[in-house]
Formats: structure tokens, C-alpha cells, sequence
């Protein structure tokens, strides 16, 4: 594993956006695993300006998202929260951008989900952490899910959404997420981790000591090339 301590979340989301569009420029027909939410923001704003500086070209790359929620309405959707933050600003085929679904039939979609990732392996995923220690939304439990499924979202987790929504009582109660087994089995993995409210977990994770499925981020002390970027 390797680590990257920064002084503050900017540089954080400079090191990350040089590590995806660096990978872009050494495999052009990547297929890039995507993470949503504030810790994402920064990282993407980043890879649009290298985009729109001539750096950088996503036009034979793939992208495929780690979640979605499920019956939300189009703002709050995470494919909006891709169009509106990336999607929309660089030169990706539309074809090449595989999410998940929030108006299809979950069950469905979860079938969708799955033979994606049967025919494809990710490259690179990125990942944020969920203050209990969730990944995607894999949230802690005495078992975890290998493949793509539908999760309920505990209470911890709708209550720190919350903030993104009109209410609490608009927050969506599940959501299709890749599997643990589907993230650890790409290539390699970027995890950036933002906020003093992750910081128990982290230490979990960086200490190295044990894996347990109450801190879902510890599996990635499983895989073999895991790059986490943290703030001081």
C-alpha cells in the first residue's frame, strides 16, 4: 500500500487528478472505475482542467460508476452528479459511460450490472470513505457481498447524505453498488479520504493490523496495489 500524506484536501485532489488523467495518457482505452460525493468534486474539477488544457484525451476511454441510488429523482441521481461534474466536460464517448440505472427496475439492473463486470476488468478505481468505513455503499456487516447488489443504506450513512438533500426524509434508503469483490478485483485502486470525521477508520485501515468486515476499507489491505491520499 501506498500513502500519500498531503497538508490539505486541494492538494489531495491535485495528486489524485494527476494520477487518473496519468493513467489515461499511459492506457487510452482504460476503463476507469468512478467514485460520487464531495471527495470526488475537487478530484474531477482537476482532470477537467487538464482536459481543457490539451493534456489529456478520454475519447477511447470507459468508465463504469461504483453506485447509484435507488428511486431518486434526477438531481440527486449520481449519473447527474457525473454529467454535471464530468462527463459533460471532456471528450468521452457517451457509449463508453456505464452506470448504474436509478429509474430502471433494480433487480434488473443489478443483472445489467453484473455481466458488465463479467465480460470487464477495471483499471483503476477510485474510492472514497464513508465514515463507518464504507466503500461504494458496502456498509459494515458480519458479511460482505462479492458482486453488484442492492443495499440497504444504514442510518449513519442516510444521515450523512442528508446534507445533500432539500431533507433527510428525501435521502433514498438503498442503492445498487459494486460489490467488494468487483472493487478489489481491478487492476489497481485509488482511495482519497477527506474529512476529520473519517479519521478512526483511516486508522484502522492504515494500521495495517486486521481486516474486518465492521470496517469494509480494511479489504483493500487485501489487494495488491492500493494508493491512499490523506490529509494530515
Amino acid at each position: 500500500m501506498k500513502l500519500i500524506c498531503t497538508e490539505s484536501y486541494e492538494e489531495s485532489a491535485r495528486i489524485a487528478a494527476g494520477i487518473i488523467t496519468g493513467a489515461v495518457k499511459a492506457k487510452p482505452d482504460i476503463l476507469l472505475g468512478l467514485a460520487t460525493g464531495e471527495t470526488a468534486e475537487g478530484i474531477y474539477a482537476g482532470v477537467v482542467k487538464a482536459y481543457q488544457a490539451g493534456e489529456v484525451d478520454f475519447s477511447r476511454a470507459r468508465t463504469v460508476n461504483l453506485d447509484e441510488y435507488i428511486g431518486c429523482g434526477e438531481p440527486d441521481s449520481y449519473r447527474y452528479f457525473m454529467e454535471s461534474h464530468l462527463f459533460r466536460h471532456i471528450n468521452i464517448p457517451p457509449e463508453n459511460i456505464t452506470i448504474a440505472d436509478y429509474k430502471a427496475d433494480p433487480e434488473e439492473d443489478v443483472s445489467r450490472m453484473r455481466r458488465f463486470f463479467e465480460g470487464n476488468r477495471v483499471d483503476l478505481q477510485l474510492l472514497g470513505l464513508g465514515a463507518n468505513g464504507h466503500i461504494g455503499f458496502n456498509e459494515p456487516a458480519e458479511a460482505l457481498q462479492a458482486l453488484t447488489h442492492i443495499e440497504d443504506l444504514t442510518p449513519s450513512t442516510i444521515e450523512a447524505n442528508a446534507r445533500l438533500f432539500a431533507n433527510a426524509g428525501l435521502v433514498p434508503r438503498r442503492a445498487i453498488t459494486m460489490g467488494m469483490g468487483d472493487i478489489l478485483r481491478a487492476r489497481s485502486v485509488l482511495l482519497v479520504v477527506k474529512g476529520e470525521s473519517k479519521r478512526k477508520v483511516l486508522g484502522e485501515l492504515l494500521d495495517g493490523k486486521a481486516v474486518s468486515t465492521q470496517n469494509p476499507a480494511s479489504l483493500l489491505l487485501l489487494h495488491p496495489d492500493v494508493t491512499v491520499i490523506f490529509q494530515k
